[in-house]
C-alpha cells in the first residue's frame, strides 16, 4: 500500500469519530497519525493519509466537522 497524498489539521473531534468517516466514504486505502496531543487532551494534530486524491478531496470538502 502506497499513500501518496495527505493532510494535517488540529481537531477536537475523537479519532473514531473520524476512522469511521473515512471508513464509510474511502475508497482506497488510508492511514490516521496522531502526531501530537495537548495537554488537556482535547486538541490534537492529526495527519491523514490517502491512496487517492479523491478520497483526499472528498475528505477536505467534509473535515471543517472535523475541526
Amino acid at each position: 500500500m502506497t499513500l501518496h497524498t495527505g493532510l494535517k489539521f488540529k481537531t477536537s473531534t475523537q479519532i473514531n469519530v473520524i476512522e469511521d468517516w473515512l471508513d464509510a466514504n474511502c475508497k482506497g486505502e488510508w492511514d490516521v497519525d496522531i502526531e501530537a496531543i495537548s495537554t488537556a487532551l482535547r486538541q490534537k494534530s492529526i495527519a491523514v493519509y490517502f491512496e487517492n486524491e479523491d478520497d483526499r478531496d472528498a475528505f477536505k470538502a467534509a473535515y471543517k466537522s472535523f475541526t
